[in-house]
């Protein structure tokens, strides 16, 4: 493919990051991506997933202070929760957040599970609030 013919169609297209109508009222993303027409094969659905645990670590770090001192696994779990639900809604979770402040993990994950998350992905929630149990003393 030449270089030409890719920036002709990014010039045509334009970048939109957020789902739009096009002209049609076709629900469209990125760089004229129909959306109903958009087949992800499992390749680009994993550099999508990457990107998004890049950026999800950068802003996790930049919005909780204490993050970065936490152990891989419980910075792993707080990941893995704000995939789910977006760092608002993992920043409800006051009183895990407190008790992963005070590295108290033990409480941390007891935390995890009085939530309406833990009810609604019980396996998930379980798995993480486990990881983080174990991490206790680390």
């Amino acid at each position: 493919m030449r270089q030409e013919l890719l920036d002709s169609i990014k010039r045509s297209e334009g970048w939109r990051s957020q789902m739009y109508k096009d002209t049609l009222g076709i629900p469209t993303i990125g760089y004229g991506f129909a959306i109903k027409d958009l087949v992800l094969d499992e390749d680009v659905g994993e550099i999508i997933l990457k990107r998004k645990i890049v950026y999800l670590i950068e802003r996790i770090g930049k919005t909780f202070d204490w993050y970065k001192d936490m152990p891989f696994e419980v910075q792993d779990s707080i990941v893995e929760v704000c995939y789910q639900l977006g760092i608002r809604g993992f920043s409800k979770f006051k009183k895990t957040i407190n008790f992963l402040k005070e590295r108290d993990f033990l409480s941390a994950g007891d935390e995890f599970l009085d939530s309406k998350w833990a009810k609604q992905t019980p396996n998930r929630a379980n798995r993480l609030a486990d990881i983080v149990r174990k991490s206790e003393g680390k």
